[in-house]
């Protein structure tokens, strides 16, 4: 066909807008997701045959390599080799009971329960002939009842006790056992009775006893009885008893092993050989089981309380959950390496993959559009205002349609590339066009192209935008352009861009611009902030495809991890407050998408339709969601499944006691939901160690190092990402003991024999110093006993001898008797000087105050030998002054008042003390002749002089001042505070007298 013809012939297929009839029709998606479970997953073995879920939501699984406990995440399994109780790992059967214990039927080793952590067995000695059990039952009464191939049993007190062959109930082999609304039993196998209390009545089944055997059997919400042979499903309508027969259900000749009706009055048919079947609204139809694995035969179907339907192949697990998303195959377009989807102003939408497809999705119907020509493939289609079609393709640059006008631009006629990525209408009806090598703008025919040598960030065009200031946006593989009255400008967003890939842009209602890249996130501009999103934020992947905005303000974002949906209000309160945590809902593995690739880089990659619907480009077609599907389920429940205390198991719930260690602690934590567990997220703390929560990326453990002991409670909360305000918890709280070094008592019996041992060798100290002391005070006493004995007695013999040279001799001449009356005088002065020596010595530290009485009697001594008179006079009530202090004050007198006797020729000297509550003042006064004293500096003679008497005041924190001038006598003051004179310096200021 020539290549003017095909054109012409896909512009047609492009302008159909009447009802398509001869569409293909295709079949409905079901409203499932599958998900597959094979031994690499974890199952012991893929040979599935049994389900039950306990009150705690794990789901029990019947495998023939042992029993399995699921939390929808990870498989921990019960067998032989770990579990005693258990004989044989073929687990045929399982029952959850009123009272939530799990029951058990082997294939060959009994009857085993599991209840409260604690696993036990039945088998011969317990009454139970047969261990080969099919069926473990309780009916409405509590009865437990087990059938085996070798007959009926029935639980009494711990006992089994056969049923059959006794009375009016024949042997039978037993395969099922059913209650009725009337509270009949049902028992089939190798025959089918009905037991009523004492009556029993066995039916007959089409096909004869052999093709009648009994494999399963089930009353549906309607009444109706369903029984499932080796050779087909018979089934017993609501009727009277009297009438009561069964009919054969046409279509189904395999064997029928599990029968299970779900919440919705949907039955589930399970088969061997045919696989899994659905009866609903008077018909069967066959449920296609997914590729891997593929299976025919159904050995057991079971719906949990989430609603997800379990079934038990022979080649592994499957799981069908509900969900508001699904895929639309085209034909001849698996695995196509891109895909755009465009919504029509019709209502249609265009996907461009492998071929170019019109879905009507209103009357689910697809066409397949002809190419433009051999070997074209078309990458995105666009239908401007003025209702002209553009159709980009991948190297054969556009076609354009405008009414009975065909017109194909390439590079050689304009374009500035053959490979056509995305189209934008401007307001001024130009369009633009984005290539894998720069940007085409089209206006009334001509065709204007735009490079990186003309100001473009980067040629690789990946997106197109213009906002409503008119700026056209360009996305590009690295960074973003900004067109603005008529050429390239630069600004802030354009700046935090230039090295990102920007695949996709949007305007909101508000005004705000959302840049989605590949890698980096989400970028919103808005009021001049950029703002940053990430996957931290629950978005699906940092690599993103299509934004997409619903008239309810929910973001849809595309990406190579599956697809997000978030509220723009979330994202913008987290614009303002980081912590805020925006409920985000991903569709991914839990909705079918586990085995599907998003596409983007070519736009439109999604699209919103007029009745809400959204949908996506992928690999195996467009997806499909339905954003008012519910799903069904609660919250999921967080568990603690196993705490390592130094590598040791420990308990799981109450008050965990933990003797002394090396500060190891693992717990590991997990979710029970029984769907895909991909939206949940977690979150843990230690109160007393953690001081915030940690949120948990990848591994559901907590691990801690080198923990102190104390008092700890771990807890731990898991939410779905859509719900981040609705969680649920589990604790555990911590005892852990230290080491008896660092017990409290322990460090307080440490700290008692410190504060003893500091005690003792206080005490110890202080008998030391005493002995020092009494050593030193001894010694003082044996120098003034020395000096009493040699010097003063010395002296006074010497003073003596001068009173008597002085008696014999009257008739001396004047400078002889001055000179003996002189030495005389002297000698008496040594000696009491010597006296008040041996005085101080031999006084103790703690002797009464003297100092009055000691200078009265400088005074008295003075006046008798010099026949001067010296008076004394006292004022305030005395203080202990320190004998330091004291032997201050009477030196500094006695040398005031012999000096004034001696050198000033005074004719009277007063001595005045005075105490005050800060200070003990002394004060000495002649009529002498007086001195100059700024002329003396030095003591004089042997005498301290009034330097020394300077010395000695200061010495012990005092103020000494001398007053005295020519011939008008000398006043000599001492001050010394009563602090300092205990040894206290404390800056005490001293005011001269």
């Amino acid at each position: 066909m020539p290549r003017t013809t095909l054109i012409c012939v896909f512009a047609l297929a492009l302008a159909v807008a009447a009802p398509l009839e001869a569409f293909s029709i295709r079949t409905l998606p079901d409203g499932y997701t599958r998900r597959v479970w094979e031994m690499a997953d974890g199952l012991p073995e893929n040979t599935v045959q049994a389900f039950a879920e306990t009150p705690d939501h794990y789901l029990w699984i019947g495998t023939t390599g042992g029993l399995v406990r699921f939390d929808g995440e990870r498989f921990v399994i019960f067998n032989r080799e770990n579990t005693g109780a258990i004989h044989d790992n073929s687990v045929f059967s399982l029952m959850v009971a009123q009272d939530g214990t799990l029951w058990a039927g082997t294939d060959g080793g009994g009857v085993f329960r599991y209840k409260d952590g604690v696993f036990s067995s039945y088998a011969q000695p317990e009454g139970l002939d047969d261990g080969h059990v099919r069926v473990v039952y309780q009916d409405h009464k509590g009865a437990i009842w087990a059938g085996t191939d070798a007959g009926l049993f029935r639980l009494d007190g711990d006992r089994f006790t056969r049923i059959d062959g006794h009375g009016n109930v024949p042997n039978l082999a037993v395969h099922s056992i059913r209650e009725d609304h009337a509270g009949r039993l049902w028992v089939g196998g190798s025959r089918l009775l009905m037991i009523d209390g004492d009556n029993c009545r066995e039916f007959s089944l089409s096909g004869g006893r052999s093709a009648g055997r009994v494999k399963s059997i089930f009353e549906t919400s309607d009444g109706t009885l369903w029984v499932g042979t080796v050779e087909g499903l018979e089934r017993m309508l609501p009727a009277a008893d009297g009438d009561a027969h069964f009919e054969e259900v046409p279509g189904i000749t395999s064997t029928v092993r599990i029968l299970r009706e779900d919440r919705e009055g949907t039955l589930w048919i399970g088969s061997i050989g045919a696989g899994l079947m659905r009866y609903r609204d008077g018909h069967i139809t066959r449920v296609a089981t997914p590729e891997d694995p593929p299976s025919s035969t159904v050995l057991s179907v079971f719906e949990d309380s989430e609603q997800n339907i379990w079934v038990g192949l022979q080649t592994g697990l499957l799981r069908l959950s509900r969900t508001a998303l699904s895929t639309y195959p085209l034909p001849g377009a698996q695995n196509a390496d891109f895909g755009t989807v465009y919504a029509d102003r019709d209502g249609s939408l265009w996907v461009a993959a492998s071929h170019l497809y019109r879905i009507e999705p209103r009357h689910n119907r697809t066409e397949e559009v002809p190419d433009p020509a051999p070997g074209v493939r078309v990458r995105c289609v666009f239908r401007d205002r003025a209702g002209d079609w553009w159709v980009g393709t991948e190297g054969h640059g556009l076609f354009l349609t405008r009414g009975s006008e065909h017109i194909h631009y390439t590079k050689s006629t304009g374009l500035v590339n053959d490979f056509v990525r995305v189209f934008l209408e401007s307001r001024d009806g130009s369009i633009w066009i984005g290539t894998d090598e720069g940007v085409s703008r089209w206006r009334d025919g001509e065709l204007t192209n735009y490079r990186m040598s003309d100001g473009l960030s980067y040629f690789s065009i990946r997106a197109l935008l213009q906002d409503n200031r008119n700026d056209i946006w360009i996305g590009t593989e690295q960074g973003v352009s900004l067109w603005h009255d008529n050429h390239f400008a630069t600004d802030d967003v354009t700046q935090a861009l230039r090295n990102d890939k920007v695949w996709s842009i949007h305007e909101d209602r508000d005004g705000g611009l959302w840049f989605g890249t590949l890698g980096d996130g989400l970028f919103r501009w808005r009021d001049g902030k950029l703002t940053h999103f990430t996957s931290e934020q629950g978005l699906a992947s940092d690599s993103i495809y299509e934004i997409l905005e619903d008239p309810r303000g929910t973001f849809w974002i595309s990406g190579p991890d599956g697809i997000s949906s978030v509220n723009r209000s979330d994202l913008d309160q987290f614009a303002q407050d980081s912590k805020f945590r925006p409920a985000v809902t991903l569709y991914g593995l839990s909705d079918g998408v586990e085995a599907t690739q998003m596409h983007g880089g070519v736009q439109p990659a999604g699209c919103l339709t007029p009745n809400g619907e959204v949908w996506f480009a992928s690999n195996r077609g467009p997806v499909r969601i339905v954003p008012n599907e519910t799903r069904p389920g609660g919250l999921a429940q967080v568990v603690i499944e196993r705490v390592l205390v130094d590598g040791r198991e420990a308990p799981t719930s109450g008050q965990l006691v933990v003797p002394p260690g090396d500060g190891r602690l693992q717990i590991d934590y997990a979710a029970i939901r029984l769907r895909s567990q991909e939206r949940i997220r977690f979150r843990y703390r230690l109160v007393g160690f953690d001081h915030q929560w940690i949120e948990a990326l990848q591994n559901h453990v907590a691990s801690y190092t080198n923990l102190p002991p104390g008092n700890y409670q771990f807890e731990v909360q898991a939410f779905e990402m859509n719900m981040p305000d609705k969680v649920t918890d589990a604790s555990l709280g911590i005892d852990w003991r230290p080491h008896i070094y660092r017990t409290r008592w322990f460090l307080g019996v440490c700290v008692a024999g410190i504060i003893a041992l500091i005690l003792i060798a206080f005490r110890v100290r202080l008998g030391q110093i005493h002995k020092r002391f009494e050593a030193v005070l001894a010694e003082r006493n044996r120098i003034a006993r020395e000096m009493h004995d040699t010097v003063i007695q010395g002296c006074t013999s010497t003073s003596a001898l001068l009173e008597a040279v002085v008696s014999l001799g009257p008739d001396l001449d004047g400078e002889t008797r001055t000179l003996l009356d002189s030495a005389r005088d002297q000698v008496r002065a040594t000696v009491e000087e010597a006296r008040n020596a041996v005085w101080n010595l031999r006084r103790g530290e703690d002797a009464a105050p003297e100092i009055g009485p000691l200078l009265e009697q400088v005074a008295r001594q003075a006046s008798q030998l010099s026949h001067v008179p010296v008076k004394f006079d006292t004022h305030g009530r005395a203080v202990p002054l320190g004998g330091d202090a004291e032997h201050v004050l009477l030196m500094v007198a006695r040398e005031a008042v012999y000096n004034a006797i001696r050198h000033a020729q005074a004719k009277e000297v007063r001595i005045n003390v005075n105490f005050a509550d800060d200070a003990a003042r002394i004060e000495i006064a002649d009529d002498g002749c007086g001195f100059d004293p700024s002329a003396v500096t030095t003591s004089q003679g042997a005498h301290f002089g009034l330097v020394g008497m300077r010395e000695r005041v200061e010495s012990v924190g005092g103020r000494f001042s001398v007053e005295s001038a020519m011939s008008k006598g000398t006043r000599i003051c001492a001050e010394i505070p009563i602090q300092s004179a205990n040894g206290h310096k404390n800056g005490h200021k001293l005011v001269a007298a």
